[in-house]
């Protein structure tokens, strides 16, 4: 198991290699590491609304405007 997380919902899962579609929403967009290349394996585990990539500091929580 990998933890992703969409590009659309941004919500964190542990999902398998190969999936590709979210379970929560449907999109397929899904990311295993941030843009800057930090995995998300420590974002299971943190709790709040805002969570932040703690090598570029890109917000990482919150849903993506424009999209329902």
């Amino acid at each position: 198991m990998t933890v992703k997380r969409c590009a659309t919902c941004r919500r964190f899962r542990d999902y398998e290699a190969d999936d590709t579609f979210c379970i929560g929403c449907g999109h397929d967009g899904l990311e295993d590491a941030c843009s800057c290349g930090r995995a998300y394996d420590y974002a299971l585990t943190e709790m709040g609304d805002d969570l932040h990539c703690p090598r570029c500091g890109l917000r990482l929580r919150g849903r993506t405007t424009g999209i329902e």
